[in-house]
């Protein structure tokens, strides 16, 4: 019966020495634990921070984006428009004035009287 009390003494003695044990470790490592949860804490925030950053470039790389192709429209426009202005400044020069017109008009009407009393017999 000795054999069974020294048994359960030395069960309780380790059990008592398990809870001492892992009371020590839990101590010692809480300000580990603390440290680790500051740390993380602050990566957390920073994480947050560059997120904030990310969302913000992206915002601004749209309004560029934007921005650059209303003015890249703005532009072709342009050069579309100076692109067609030889061909109506060709158009232009080719044309005739209306001067000009009403100048030969009276010219030929002026050739035809004059033949017409030339041609008359007297």
């Amino acid at each position: 019966m000795i054999i069974v009390y020294i048994s359960i003494a030395v069960i309780v003695a380790s059990l008592a020495y398990l809870g001492f044990v892992a009371f020590k470790t839990f101590k010692e490592s809480k300000p580990t634990i603390e440290s680790l949860q500051e740390t993380a804490t602050r990566v957390q925030a920073k994480t947050d921070a560059i997120k904030e950053e990310t969302d913000l470039l992206t915002f601004k790389q749209q309004k560029l984006m934007t921005d650059f192709e209303k003015k890249k429209k703005a532009v072709n426009t342009v050069v579309f428009s100076v692109k067609q202005t030889p061909v109506v400044f060709k158009n232009a020069l080719v044309a005739k004035p209306v001067a000009a017109l009403e100048r030969q008009y009276k010219a030929r009407q002026w050739k035809r009287n004059r033949r017409n009393r030339t041609a008359q017999p007297q």
